[in-house]
């Protein structure tokens, strides 16, 4: 008699299900063309786009800008101890409060004063950039231009154009103010120097400002016309929406009166403009850094009757002064443009993930 054992079946290894993401094949992707992207809209070309990430990219740039300017205040402390051990004297907060307000006020005859003023300003860019690639937001080029980089026969041909702007602007300006003052000559105080003015300090504080006034000016945009003008046109496409607001906000961060504000208001207004229309900050930077320099400048020699920042920013006669010359300083960049044939929008290639196709039902014969 034979005895045999039942047959076993075959051992067969768990198959994983499906669901499990290391059993799966990579998806695959397609490189496509974005929409052309007009400057506002430059943002959602960046691979790593999400309708949250501007606003992520916004909040990290502050908190950069925030530690770099302690740090420089820190810096600009120790100097201001070094020269001056006896300044802070004495045991009133008040008092001691009042000599480090007036280190920092924004005076001409402050050189140190000037110098760690357009410094902090120009740690804008920096902050913007970081934030930028920490977000992923490459190239961090866009947010210069269309071209992803700053485009710099246009900054030159736009800056000639904004000299002349700006010397019309201000001709024009003063006369305006000179007629509108014979109605009211007692307000004719202008051409009047302050009696303990330095000019040594005055011409320390003018080098600081033709050496730091183009990266503070430039800052200024990259932030202003740059990223609030991106993160909006992200979300919004409408131009309107990032050039009207990113003004409304440029004018109020001066401390100005109305007529102050106005002016601010205005020329923030044309720079976002032409940076839309133009795909780039060439034109705003340009006419930015003239009209700094200018008015710093004028500060210096305390013509004005101040050689520090005040509130009083010139009157309605100045308002019209830079309407005539922003009208014209507009025309000459629009006509090079069109006449040059700049792009002004961009296409990016992106990577997407490719649909899979619905599966074919078999047929038996």
């Amino acid at each position: 008699m034979t005895s045999s054992t039942p047959e076993q079946p075959e051992s067969s290894a768990p198959q994983p299900p499906p669901t499990w993401a290391w059993a799966n094949q990579p998806q695959p992707t397609q490189t496509v063309e974005t929409e052309p992207l007009e400057y506002h809209r430059l943002l959602r070309g960046a691979q790593s786009y999400k309708w949250w990430k501007p606003l992520l990219m916004v909040l990290i740039a502050g908190a950069i800008y925030i530690v770099f300017s302690v740090i420089i205040s820190v810096i600009w402390m120790g100097i201001v101890f070094a020269g001056n051990p006896d300044l802070f004297t004495g045991s009133d907060p008040g008092a001691i409060s009042k000599q480090l307000l007036d280190q920092l006020t924004l005076d001409t005859q402050n050189p140190l004063a000037v110098l760690m003023n357009l410094a902090t300003i120009a740690l804008m860019i920096p902050s913007v950039i970081l934030a930028m690639l920490i977000m992923g937001m490459r190239p961090v080029g866009r947010i210069w231009s269309v071209a992803t980089r700053i485009r710099w026969g246009m900054l030159g041909r736009f800056t000639g154009f904004a000299v002349l702007g700006v010397v019309v602007m201000n001709v024009t300006g003063v006369l305006f103010e000179v007629l509108f003052s014979l109605a009211e000559p007692a307000q004719s105080a202008m051409l009047s120097v302050p009696k303990d003015f330095d000019p040594n300090a005055a011409l320390l504080s003018f080098a600081f400002v033709l050496l730091l006034v183009p990266i503070q000016a430039t800052a200024e945009e990259v932030v202003f016309r740059g990223l609030f003008m991106q993160v909006l046109g992200a979300w919004l496409k409408n131009p309107w929406f990032a050039i009207l607001l990113p003004s409304l906000a440029f004018a109020l961060a001066h401390i100005y009166d109305i007529w102050g504000l106005a002016a601010v208001g205005l020329m923030g207004l044309v720079a976002a403009w032409l940076t839309w229309r133009t795909g780039g900050l060439e034109a705003a930077i340009a006419i930015h850094i003239i009209n700094n320099i200018f008015a710093f400048g004028v500060m210096s020699t305390g013509l004005g009757g101040s050689t520090a920042q005040t509130e009083s920013a010139g009157g309605p006669g100045s308002l019209i002064g830079e309407v005539i010359g922003l009208s014209l300083f507009t025309w000459l960049v629009v006509r090079s443009f069109k006449k040059r044939g700049y792009g002004r929008s961009r296409i990016d290639l992106i990577r997407v993930p490719i649909a899979p196709q619905s599966a074919q039902p078999l047929t038996g014969q």
